[in-house]
């Protein structure tokens, strides 16, 4: 059901806080037509690029040369990389084409008049900005450079040809976010660094112009970006504005675009990053996303020594989460967003880590130069003597860790992370989420993003309570969704330091996200960790009686379920203490039962759902010692004491009577 419109805009503004009226005075200029008269005037006069190299390495080992000239015959023979597909878009069709339908965004019309929002829309453009970010074309001068006899430099001529015909300044679907050209400068300045002096003048004076266009279209959309965009756009567009008025410092405006950009990049680093590592936005994809603008800023050298610091906070935070160690959960939203060019795996996030590690002045194994691409193309020469292949996972990962609201625990077959706290921005109501690999394969897996622009019920039914592995009580979500990015109010998590046993490993985590409304309540939870199991002990700050709690368990596609068994390959892994539970998978209406791998596409998994009204119980996977009960599981009794702004966990040894606390406030 439509939500009705006053209460739409009501919600609106409290979101957009004290930038609404300068919200609401740029939406009119849009409406008016004033926008007609801001990007109407002359074109800016036209200087000749400096050079920003973001490096000046290319890859001696022939693992990564041979990678990029084997993505390159991709790009040349299949299109440009798109969400897990290759697109014709810019290849062998239009730029104006949208890779998800093969029809044509308008090409000639003023960006502003093109509907990308409403359902009338064409299509998701999320698709077109995929492929107008032009990472491919820096693949292409890559390999031009790597084999300058090969047909590469044609055909990046051929794409920069094709775009400045049909894509001028202010025109079309590409010109609609400030980020995209932001992150078309970047890739555009790696080209001209590349193999510059190979393209023909008119190509590199038409590819000036059209950085000189976007540099005046990102300072005359700033009253969007900072009332708006307080997230990663606003670190981009500036890491835009630095970029520029390093490459064309004789520009009129070149010292008001750094000072600018600079600007607002310190205000939004400052605001986005945290001393642990995490970010506001509580994405995966986006932590890897905001990391790269962060080592762009490093790359182009003058960066503030907080800034490396940072740096090196965010990339260490991946790190102790067990990155070098294969996939980590893919919380929050996910839509493969890079600022780097790299022909690796799109989603591999380890090698932008390990970047960041050395950057800010980590050493680590000499073979990550040849495995990833963001070292073998952007890392300066790795130096003589580089640290072990487990010196970094030493460091990073040890049996139990917490880092930035989430816990890692690696423990015989298991590797168990419980996510506790939360963010403002690209998150999902995953408070105390636990995911689970049993020897390097999928369990409980996050359910992953689904879509942003499309149905909202694949929206909402990816990234709400009921598709993640949390308890609800009464059918209550964390969070209750506005829109496609916002919702209605905020809630925090608070998670404590491991309890490292001789035999076991325990993280405890609280949350207060149905501390609201008439029956409120917080919540807790206790990981413990076991050679032979995983065990979830669910506690409630006071018992309610009639209340009935509510479980989603999103299995990974590759599970299935038999009776209270999982099965993945050849491996069988028991299910504990969820009495009458029923499995749904790939259900429509309502949505339940899906994976999304990557942005635009779902695939059926098993979701485990149950319901029950004990607000303390136990379950879990794997063979336990015994049976469960609801205070007490293998020997060990778990109780928890509840202050108004803390709660603490006491374990106690059922044999000794030994008792240890975990105290977590807020």
């Amino acid at each position: 059901m439509r939500r009705p419109v006053p209460r739409t805009i009501v919600a609106d503004l409290r979101t957009l806080g004290r930038a609404a009226p300068l919200r609401a005075a740029y939406e009119l200029s849009k409406r008016s037509g004033f926008h007609q008269v801001l990007f109407r005037g002359a074109p800016p006069q036209h200087h000749r690029a400096t050079v920003v190299p973001l490096t000046t390495s290319v890859p001696a080992g022939l693992k990564a040369r041979q990678r990029c000239l084997d993505d390159a015959r991709r790009v040349r023979q299949e299109g440009l990389r798109v969400f897990g597909h290759r697109a014709a878009t810019g290849v062998t069709a239009d730029w104006s084409t949208d890779p998800l339908t093969g029809r044509s965004w308008p090409a000639h019309e003023p960006w502003w008049r093109i509907d990308i929002r409403s359902e009338a829309r064409l299509s998701d453009v999320k698709y077109s900005w995929e492929a107008g970010r032009h990472r491919d074309l820096v693949v292409l001068a890559r390999a031009a450079r790597l084999d300058p006899d090969g047909p590469w430099c044609d055909e990046l001529t051929g794409l920069l040809r094709s775009w400045h015909e049909q894509c001028p300044p202010e025109q079309g679907v590409h010109w609609h976010s400030s980020l995209e050209l932001a992150l078309r400068a970047i890739s555009w300045s790696q080209v001209l660094a590349l193999v510059g002096e190979r393209i023909p003048v008119e190509v590199v004076t038409a590819t000036e112009r059209l950085l000189l266009a976007s540099a005046r279209h990102l300072m005359i959309e700033l009253p969007y970006t900072v009332s708006s965009m307080r997230n990663n756009h606003m670190l981009g567009d500036a890491l835009g504005l630095i970029l520029l008025a390093r490459m064309f410092p004789t520009a009129r405006h070149a010292t008001r675009w750094a000072r600018t950009g600079e600007r607002m990049f310190a205000a939004q680093w400052h605001r986005h990053l945290a001393p642990d590592g995490r970010m506001i936005e509580d994405s995966l994809s986006y932590h890897r996303f905001v990391l790269e603008m962060l080592i762009v800023r490093v790359l182009l050298g003058n960066a503030p020594a907080q800034l490396r610091r940072d740096l090196h906070s965010a990339s260490l935070h991946l790190a102790r989460l067990g990155v070098f160690d294969g996939e980590l959960p893919q919380y929050g939203d996910w839509d493969e967003g890079r600022v780097l060019a790299s022909s690796g795996d799109p989603l591999d996030v380890a090698g932008s880590v390990a970047l960041g590690l050395v950057l800010s002045g980590e050493q680590v194994p000499a073979q990550w130069y040849a495995d990833y691409d963001e070292l073998a193309w952007y890392a300066p020469a790795p130096p003589e003597a580089t640290a072990p292949a487990t010196t970094t996972r030493a460091a990073g990962r040890p049996g139990a860790v917490v880092s930035g609201g989430i816990g890692y625990v690696s423990r015989g077959p298991w590797q168990v992370w419980f996510k506790v706290a939360g963010g403002p921005s690209h998150g999902h109501a995953d408070l105390t989420s636990v995911w689970v690999k049993h020897d390097g394969r999928w369990l409980i897996a996050d359910p992953g993003t689904g879509t942003y622009n499309g149905p909202l019920t694949v929206r909402n039914g990816l990234r709400t309570s009921a598709a993640h592995p949390v308890r609800r009580p009464d059918g209550q979500d964390q969070l209750v969704p506005h829109r496609a990015f916002r919702w209605l109010h905020a809630a925090s998590g608070h998670l404590g330091a491991p309890l490292v046993l001789a035999d076991r490993t325990i993280l405890f985590g609280w949350h207060d996200a149905y501390a609201r409304g008439p029956r409120p309540v917080r919540v807790g939870r206790a990981v413990v960790v076991a050679d032979g199991y995983v065990a979830i002990v669910e506690f409630a700050d006071e018992p309610a009686a009639g209340r009935t709690w509510s479980l989603t368990v999103p299995l990974h596609p590759d599970v299935t379920i038999e009776d209270n068994t999982l099965v993945s390959g050849g491996t069988k892994v028991d299910l504990f203490g969820l009495r009458g539970h029923t499995p749904v998978r790939g259900r429509s209406t309502p949505f339940a039962g899906w994976h999304s791998h990557t942005y635009g596409s779902w695939e059926p998994a098993t979701w485990i759902t149950v319901e029950d009204r004990a607000d303390t119980t136990v379950w879990g996977l794997g063979a336990v010692p015994g049976t469960p009960q609801a205070h007490a599981l293998d020997g060990l009794g778990f109780a928890v004491t509840w202050q108004p702004t803390s709660a603490s966990l006491a374990v106690t040894d059922l044999l000794s009577g030994e008792v240890q606390h975990r105290e977590v406030p807020t």
